[in-house]
């Protein structure tokens, strides 16, 4: 089943009649508006497609789905999601996690340098405590957190011809980043500067050209999206911070179901979040392999430097989460092999 994504700007009584058909959503006894922060979708349509058509046929028909996204809205309604969901405007909403960072700090976490050891770490941080934690403290905002996602996944850093092998290459270097603030402290104390773009990544190379920047904080699929190969050529940093996002609903929407449709929302939301996150190491794995089909070098960066890169910004990344909460997070045990796929979840989708 193809799903029909609406863009934001679109009022959502149009949305529903345009995505439901007639008969279904004469029969649904409940609506979801989920509001989706992305511009680009091919990491996320997959995962959408799947939460729709489990909880609409999970339910038998009494819940209708309507999912809409920010691709013709320039990522000017990134912001305002959460809060519209707290108000109840939409009953669910997905943010990236520097978005959320606004409602509780602690989401910054993932912008920390070689604070994540891989991807495994961050599986384990998502499933484990911490991740419950994480999404359980959203109920202060009126939020029910339900699963991360990627979204983007394993960043690095973009540049012409200048290979990142020390901290004194950073020196001086204007970076682009999509705006979380923890980005802008930790690049500060490596002696860089922070140019935000947003997450407007067809603009990077422009600025490029226009020299308002030298770097980019990229995933290796932005990277290609992005075209960003017309203006950089060294991919350098890799894995040092990753673009998480958050799935989220309104609490007294889903307090207003029965246990049924509130077990069934919860378990598609962590299905197409398995769905998203394997679907994002896919993806940047195959930009990774064209990428260097057309010429452009990676940087490998060695264990000294990753340390060194840490330390240095340690005291920044603490000023945003706490020194208690990214001492927990460091300590955090690996999550299962990659793509980790849950039995529970391989049974319901036949993946074994």
């Amino acid at each position: 089943m193809r799903i029909r994504f609406a863009p934001v700007a679109v009022a959502v009584s149009c949305l529903l009649s345009a995505s439901v058909a007639p008969a279904h959503a004469a029969k649904a006894k409940h609506h979801i508006t989920w509001l989706l922060g992305h511009e680009n979708l091919d990491y996320f349509e997959e995962a959408a497609e799947s939460f729709k058509k489990t909880v609409e046929e999970g339910s038998g028909g009494e819940i209708a789905v309507t999912i809409v996204t920010d691709v013709h809205d320039g990522g000017r309604s990134m912001p305002g999601i959460a809060a519209k969901v707290a108000k109840g405007e939409a009953e669910m909403g997905h943010s990236f996690a520097d978005v959320m960072g606004a409602v509780d700090p602690r989401f910054h976490v993932f912008e920390a340098p070689y604070l994540f050891r891989d991807y495994r770490h961050l599986e384990g941080v998502f499933e484990g405590p911490v991740g419950a934690a994480m999404l359980g403290d959203l109920r202060s905002q009126g939020l029910v957190g339900l699963s991360f996602t990627y979204s983007g996944g394993a960043s690095g850093v973009a540049t012409a011809k200048r290979e990142l092998r020390t901290l004194e290459d950073l020196k001086g270097l204007r970076v682009g980043v999509y705006g979380e603030p923890l980005n802008g402290a930790w690049l500060k104390t490596l002696g860089a500067e922070a140019v935000p773009v947003g997450h407007k990544i067809n603009e990077i190379v422009p600025k490029r050209r226009d020299g308002a920047l030298d770097a980019a904080v990229i995933t290796w699929r932005n990277f290609q999206a992005g075209r960003l190969q017309a203006g950089f050529d060294r991919f350098s940093l890799p894995d040092s911070t990753y673009l998480v996002s958050v799935t989220y609903a309104n609490e007294k929407f889903l307090a207003g179901l029965p246990e049924k449709h509130r077990t069934l929302i919860l378990t598609a939301s962590r299905d197409a979040a398995w769905i998203e996150r394997v679907k994002t190491i896919e993806l940047n794995a195959e930009a990774k392999r064209d990428l260097l089909a057309q010429g452009v070098r990676p940087v490998y960066a060695s264990e000294g430097l990753r340390r060194a890169v840490a330390e240095r910004s340690r005291a920044s990344v603490e000023a945003f989460v706490g020194r208690e909460f990214l001492e927990t997070v460091l300590s955090a045990k690996d999550g299962p092999e990659h793509p980790a796929i849950p039995a529970g979840f391989a049974a319901r989708n036949r993946l074994r």
